[in-house]
């Protein structure tokens, strides 16, 4: 089914088109208009990620595919360029590359370096350049757990419980120890910090019984330093040889929030009104709860209970002059009495009947005294999907209750907002609802067997259709070993999940992919709660009718381009200019001129990452007095992650088959690493272990910058304030991003060769005078952040001359650069790599080595012909067990499509 893009208008009532209205008011065709207009002149843009597993493990390489389509869910051809960043739990940047979209798709990897990873929880986000003048919120992001079978030296197992009673708030936490072999760590010496804030807040030493278990108890103040605090423990195995672990103390407490929704938006005396609640635990999960409604007067109204995720439902008449209140028992033995909203005395609302197969019925509401008030005047019910307004209508207050049916086949997939406005264009009522058409798209997958052998070839077919009728697709597919990773399905994050809930509604999703896997009448039911618990992210009404459209501050990237401006020595900007640019790695040549402003582009670069580009500039007049200065650009902070719900807090045993798998298959990686012995003296660079003031800080910081990346950077400040990762630079300071996002303001403490300075300083150093730039986003010991009171250190080391060694010509030239001449390493398009599939053609290769791939197949690259097919073939490894294949994707038409399929080797 195509995604309506024409406007569908039915009247409940007949008026004249010429109809005057006044000045106050607005017609409905005008209320259409406007939003049309917002959709037309600024499109949202989607991206969604297709990875190859749920989880991984440190030395595996994460394979993914993008999909990037416009607010309509169709196959977007506004952005040519993706980002995708990796980050770690504590909010860094570690891994950010720049993949070219190509027929509205892109692919990628990202190989988990066992000497730069460890385990943790992280995450990824995709995004377009053009999504950047929206909310980040519209950003793809994914939770990605990833342990560590190779370096790993010990597992843990922690449990925490938090009492908030009396004044002095308290965390009880109880670690279980373990050998990679499953072996306790018994009766063996513990040292232990509670820090909050890079404050040390409490210490101790302990011992761990027989079995391996600590048991702490953890006290602070204030339950905010326990919320924000880490507990860092060191295991003492042997006298020569401690083990440290670090456990995020966030959601230790069990406290529970709940929240009610009126349908409709409002409770209204004397109307009916279904109320949805949903009932969270403090780190945002669902949990289940039951009660009683009560009035003012203590009379028991109606009872609740919640019947999905802590959410549920319940119907109330309101009557005049009366109040509200629940009395709640949670899962969590939690009791609470929360007031429901107050009843208002005159108004109109909307209820919504979702549950039949061709229309939703609507029947608007108003009470006698609004009634009373607005008798015969006129109002609007429109219906929009996806942002635009696909059924509008308008009808007279001529009875109290005015019943409406709009047919589901005038919407899309999705979500569809349901508004009542009055003629001046005020939103009155609203209601969310989800449409799923059945038998539109379907994608099918089969294979020559249902049980093969170890190292056998598995034969596929792919079969896409709509309507019935086969269609052509862009698709990727995945075949993983069920038994080797196991995932519940409604967990996991799918296009269907991703495009038609959590691009569209605010905040975290929970367990997203349950409203589309083994649908029935239960979880239709409960997405509709969903849709009246979660709050809804297009652009509003009140901003389209105020004319409140998006402030567009970059443009869509339809390639990589580099901009700046060719001026003079003394700053006067050169016109018609000649630059060249020059790219060897990729054989990348092009030529422009500067405009009249001395303005300049080098447009669809093709560039590998981190290769080395130069651009000349050549003018009759200004000969070689001139200087080539290039633009910035903008990158997103790191904002908290609204999926931080789902983070694991034990990974190795949440990831226990997976990462004993994962040690058999690296074992020969582990053996390498533990006998690596380096005879070679190590070169000496500048670092912040020169100088003894800084010699309390991390021997490796969270980010290091080489050289390289400042080649040709005139202004060394600017260029370090776009590179600085983790940092963020605001009135003339450089701030921790996570500590700035969240509201402190304290400013982090920049050395210079081991001399505290600040950011104006950076403005007289050249930037070919710098070796490299160290990034502590913490400081452990807390003796600069004590010493300048700040928080964290940015140190800059400065290229030091090599004794007795002779000046070069070339060491002349880099001295003194020739200012026509930019010489720079930009990020650029990622490297493509393939993912690797072994064929098992002769019985030598049948018996050599050992496979325990986990993934034994992925291919991006899925498109369906004509008649709707591709084949695809490959082999299976050692591993015995259950297969599970996952293709998804999207045919020609946009309809969105997801399938799994599932086989054994025996």
């Amino acid at each position: 089914m195509k995604i309506i893009r024409s406007l569908f208008i039915a009247f409940l009532c007949v008026f004249q088109a010429g109809q005057l209205f006044s000045q106050d008011t607005i017609s409905l065709n005008n209320l259409i208009d406007k939003s049309q207009k917002i959709i037309q002149e600024y499109p949202y843009e989607k991206v969604y990620l297709h990875f190859d597993k749920p989880y991984y493990a440190v030395g595996d390489t994460i394979w993914f595919k993008a999909y990037v389509a416009t607010g309509q869910d169709q196959p977007s051809d506004l952005s040519k360029v993706l980002y995708v960043d990796l980050i770690s739990e504590n909010d860094t940047l570690v891994r950010a590359m720049k993949l070219p979209v190509v027929n509205t798709s892109a692919y990628g990897s990202i190989t988990l370096d066992p000497l730069a990873y460890k385990s943790g929880n992280y995450r990824i986000r995709a995004y377009t350049y053009w999504m950047l003048n929206f909310s980040e919120d519209l950003f793809f992001t994914k939770n990605l757990p990833i342990g560590d079978a190779i370096n790993r030296k010990i597992i843990t197992n922690i449990s925490l419980n938090g009492e908030n009673a009396g004044t002095s708030p308290s965390i009880n936490a109880s670690i279980l120890y373990q050998d990679p072999d499953g072996k306790a760590f018994a009766n063996k010496k513990v040292s232990w910090r509670l820090i909050s804030k890079f404050e040390t807040i409490a210490r101790g030493r302990e011992t761990t019984d027989e079995s391996g278990r600590l048991a702490l108890k953890l006290s602070a103040n204030q339950k905010a330093a326990l919320d924000t605090g880490v507990l860092e423990t060191v295991l003492e195995v042997d006298p020569s040889r401690m083990i440290t672990s670090i456990f995020p103390l966030k959601n230790a407490f069990a406290d529970t929030d709940i929240q009610f929704f009126p349908e409709g938006g409002e409770l209204i005396e004397n109307i009916n009104t279904k109320i949805a609640f949903k009932a969270i635990q403090e780190k945002g999960l669902g949990v289940d709860v039951k009660g009683e409604v009560l009035d003012n007067t203590g009379k028991v109204i109606s009872k609740l209970e919640s019947q999905h995720l802590g959410m549920g439902a319940f119907s109330l008449l309101p009557e005049s002059g009366k109040s509200y209140s629940a009395n709640l028992t949670f899962a969590n033995g939690i009791k609470k009495t929360i007031p429901l909203p107050a009843v208002k005395s005159s108004g109109i609302t909307i209820s919504v009947l979702n549950s039949t197969p061709s229309s939703i019925m609507i029947q608007i509401s108003a009470n006698q005294a609004y009634y009373n008030a607005n008798q015969d005047k006129n109002y609007y019910l429109v219906a929009r999907s996806k942002g635009v307004i696909a059924f509008a209508a308008q009808a007279a207050l001529n009875t109290m209750t005015i019943g409406a049916s709009i047919p589901k086949n005038k919407f899309p997939d999705g979500i569809v907002q349901i508004t009542v406005f009055s003629t001046k264009g005020e939103p009155l009522a609203e209601r969310l609802v989800f449409i799923k058409h059945a038998n539109i798209s379907s994608l099918n997958l089969s294979s020559d067997k249902k049980v093969y052998g170890t190292r056998q070839a598995v034969k596929m077919n792919v079969l896409a259709k709509s309507n019935n009728i086969p269609v052509e697709g862009n698709f990727s597919i995945s075949v993983i070993n069920e038994s080797k990773v196991p995932y519940n399905e409604d967990d996991e994050t799918t296009i269907l999940s991703s495009f038609l809930i959590s691009s569209e509604l605010q905040g975290f999703i929970e367990k997203p992919n349950y409203y589309f896997h083994q649908i029935n009448d239960k979880k239709t039911a409960d997405l509709d709660l969903l849709m009246m618990t979660q709050g809804y992210r297009k652009f509003s009404y009140k901003q389209i009718l105020a004319g409140n459209a998006p402030v567009i501050s970059v443009l869509p990237e339809q390639g990589i381009e580099f901009a700046g401006t060719l001026r003079t020595s003394n700053g006067m900007p050169v016109s018609n200019g000649s630059l060249k640019l020059v790219v060897p790695e990729s054989r990348f040549y092009a030529e422009t001129r500067s405009n009249l402003k001395g303005e300049f582009k080098f447009e669809k670069v093709i560039i590998p990452d981190s290769a080395e580009a130069t651009i000349s500039a050549r003018s009759p007049t200004a000969a070689r007095n001139m200087m080539i200065m290039l633009n910035g650009s903008a990158f997103p902070s790191i904002i908290k992650n609204k999926n931080a719900a789902e983070e694991k807090l034990n990974i190795d045993s949440v990831l226990s088959p997976y990462l004993d798998n994962s040690k058999r298959q690296y074992r020969m990686i582990t053996q390498m690493l533990q006998e690596v012995v380096v005879k070679a003296t190590a070169i000496k660079k500048a670092s912040h272990l020169d100088h003894p003031a800084l010699s309390g800080l991390a021997t490796v910081p969270d980010h290091l910058i080489e050289s390289d990346r400042f080649q040709g950077c005139v202004v060394f400040l600017n260029c370090l304030q776009s590179s600085a990762t983790g940092l963020t630079y605001s009135d003339n300071n450089f701030y921790v991003t996570r500590v700035f996002n969240s509201g402190l303001k304290v400013p982090v403490q920049i050395f210079y060769d081991g001399m505290p300075v600040d950011a104006n300083y950076l403005n007289n150093i050249q930037s070919a005078d710098v070796e490299n730039v160290e990034i502590f986003l913490k400081d452990d010991l807390g003796l600069v952040s004590r010493t300048y009171n700040t928080n964290g250190v940015l140190v800059i080391n400065s290229k030091k001359t090599a004794k007795g060694s002779a000046v070069t010509a070339e060491d002349l030239r880099k001295l003194f650069p020739q200012s026509n001449v930019l010489t720079f390493n930009p990020q650029g398009y990622i490297k493509k790599r393939e993912f690797y599939t072994p064929k098992y053609l002769t019985p030598a290769s049948r018996t050599a080595g050992a496979d325990y791939r986990s993934t034994v197949y992925w291919n991006p690259r899925v498109f369906t012909d004509k008649d709707g097919t591709m084949a695809l073939e490959f082999y299976n490894g050692d591993n015995k067990g259950t297969y599970k294949a996952i293709v998804e994707g999207t045919d020609i038409d946009g309809n969105l499509s997801r399938f799994i399929y599932r086989y054994k080797v025996e």
